[in-house]
């Protein structure tokens, strides 16, 4: 069952202020045309302009953090555009002028700014023809933007009004959207009305992935009672809604998994609300109409006696896909790292050992930029690669902060106390020094994760996936849900399949053999259902979680010859970008870092590509 993508209408492309929910229904109440997925851009918070000038070298700078988010934010929208073929109006709505001044494109773009909720219907009720309009509360206009978008109405604030009309439900697909009091949960509701699903709307849960894992595991460890905690935590938002008779059912959540919950019942996906929700919808809608990469990456330092990575191998080699196997001695930190980051692959499979891994648990003092003294305690894991090719070897350092100055992390009073932004800013560049640490103890750190390599722990701290196209990953490795998970689909992974307990190897190996032989016929998420469906009455029931959408899958290559130079195609073009980024770079660690990727490139060229690089150099 291979279900069809929505279109992405290219009419309109908005970037709306992060925090501005009530501005998003209301704008995308008056340009949505149901001719497809608008496409829609939450701007992160900023608290400085941009620099006019970049500077030669490294500074300290307060506001750093947010500098880098939101210049990462600028390409990838910029991206998008560009790949949509650009746009007819690009709406800029309830951004102030620090995050104004870091959008590049604006120039290129017949450009509508929207302040306000009162700029909407003066600047954008024209633009398309409407049925009328409903009146609601300000406080429910979310609510009522699904039957808005179903009934071609745009959306008029009444704070009189108190009723919330609702569509007539279907039997088809379901989408589930927490309401964050964010865009990403407006979104997600246009996205519901882009498939013509149904559309609910749930309140958020106060958990957290820490607090999920550790019921899991005092699950699994046979605390009945956990497991009951669990279902209480999650199930009681969902409870009214009937799923049994549903195709499938997408959860846009901050993090949550529901289809553990339900059992998978039916095929069930999510989309992480706190990780780019906007450019994973967008990239999986717009990457459907293209033609795939048609190749792989398979990695396994076969530490099991049984496991699927031959089969893996075969099955893709079958349907045409050129496997780059990273397999025992091959399977290092080194070539892992630099696969993951500069090979051009359109799914990654991982074998091998996985989970929480030791660390150091530290207590530290640091003075911030005003002088004042502040106490961190945070775990902190190293891992290393070994360069076989240069006296260069990466270590890599993680640190995972648990408290501030006494506050648990991500907790209510940590996220209430007046911290301005330049003490975080100030704590990532300073934590880390011994001279200041008051105690330190060896752990086993929570939610951490890990893949093992033959000769380190990898703990996925990369800046780029797969020579920018968007894979998925299917990671059959132990506890492999968070943590790594967010950081593939950070980084732009159209999908991600992980494992939220310490999965039977033999279980493990046959879910993945059942998932290769349907995913060709199927969607990933089908496929997977099929999957799960053989760990009924197993203690590894419902094992696996989905991040993705239900559309999203892969097709046979026409041959294998014709996969592998489209991959040399991309290493060159890769290769060229890099050449001219080192050109245009001031910074000195930024030129040996990308110095460094293009070695990498070329070496890969050498030894992959001989046939197709001697036919490029006789051509030119």
């Amino acid at each position: 069952m291979k279900p069809n993508p929505p279109k992405i209408d290219s009419d309109f492309v908005c970037i709306i202020n992060r925090d501005d929910a009530n501005l998003a229904a209301l704008i995308l109440s008056h340009i949505d045309q149901s001719a497809g997925y608008i496409p829609v851009f939450e701007f992160p918070f900023v608290s400085a302009k941009d620099f006019e000038t970049e500077p030669k070298e490294e500074i300290r700078d307060e506001h750093q953090l947010s500098r880098t988010r939101a210049r990462k934010f600028d390409i990838r929208v910029g991206n998008a555009i560009a790949r949509i073929g650009g746009c007819k109006y690009l709406i800029v709505a309830g951004l102030n002028d620090n995050q104004k001044s870091y959008l590049s494109f604006l120039d290129k773009c017949e450009t509508i700014f929207v302040e306000d909720a009162f700029d909407v219907e003066s600047m954008l009720g024209a633009l398309v023809e409407k049925e009328g309009s409903i009146s609601c509360s300000e406080e429910n206009l979310i609510a009522c933007l699904p039957y808005a978008l179903e009934n071609n109405l745009s959306l008029k604030i009444d704070n009189s009004s108190v009723d919330i009309p609702k569509n007539l439900g279907t039997d088809e697909g379901l989408v589930v959207v927490e309401k964050n009091k964010k865009v990403s949960s407006v979104f997600g509701i246009l996205y519901g009305h882009s498939i013509g699903a149904d559309i609910e709307l749930i309140e958020p849960k106060d958990i957290n992935h820490y607090e999920i894992k550790d019921l899991i595991e005092q699950w699994k460890e046979g605390k009945v009672d956990a497991h009951n905690n669990l279902s209480a935590a999650i199930y009681s938002g969902i409870e009214h809604i009937h799923f049994a008779n549903r195709k499938f059912v997408t959860f846009f959540t901050d993090g949550l998994p529901y289809s553990l919950i339900l059992k998978n019942i039916i095929p069930i996906s999510h989309v992480h609300l706190r990780i780019n929700p906007d450019f994973f919808v967008f990239n999986n809608i717009n990457l459907a109409s293209q033609s795939d990469t048609f190749s792989s990456v398979v990695f396994s330092p076969e530490k099991f006696e049984d496991e699927e990575t031959d089969f893996v191998v075969d099955e893709l080699t079958r349907n045409n896909f050129l496997v780059k196997p990273l397999i025992g001695n091959e399977a290092t930190y080194f070539n892992l790292d630099n696969h993951i980051q500069h090979y051009p692959y359109s799914l990654l499979h991982l074998c091998s050992h996985g989970g929480e891994i030791k660390g150091t648990r530290i207590i530290e003092k640091f003075l911030d930029s005003n002088g004042e003294e502040h106490t961190v305690e945070y775990d902190e894991i190293f891992s290393f690669g070994l360069n076989p090719y240069k006296d260069s070897h990466k270590v890599a350092t993680k640190r995972m902060p648990r408290k501030l100055d006494g506050l648990s992390w991500g907790s209510r009073d940590f996220k209430e106390a007046p911290y301005s932004q330049s003490v975080f800013t100030d704590m990532f560049q300073l934590w880390g020094n011994k001279k200041n640490q008051e105690s330190s103890i060896e752990v086993n750190v929570p939610g951490s994760c890990h893949i093992q390599c033959a000769d380190s722990a990898y703990q996925a701290m990369f800046s780029h996936l797969a020579a920018m196209q968007s894979p998925l990953i299917f990671n059959n490795t132990c506890w492999s849900w968070s943590d790594i998970a967010d950081s593939f689909l950070g980084a732009g992974a159209k999908g991600y399949i992980g494992t939220l307990w310490n999965i039977n190897n033999s279980r493990a190996t046959k879910s993945a053999k059942i998932f290769y032989e349907n995913i060709f016929d199927n969607s990933i998420l089908f496929a997977l259902h099929k999957a799960l469906g053989h760990l009924d009455t197993t203690r590894d029931q419902d094992v696996y979680i989905f991040w993705g959408l239900h559309f999203t899958g892969f097709t046979p290559s026409p041959d294998l010859k014709g996969s592998k130079l489209l991959v040399f195609s991309k290493i060159m073009d890769s290769l060229e970008m890099w050449k001219a980024k080192l050109e245009k770079t001031q910074n000195t660690s930024h030129k040996k870092t990308i110095s460094e990727t293009i070695d990498w490139l070329a070496r890969i060229l050498a030894q992959d590509f001989k046939e197709e690089v001697l036919k490029y150099v006789v051509k030119k």
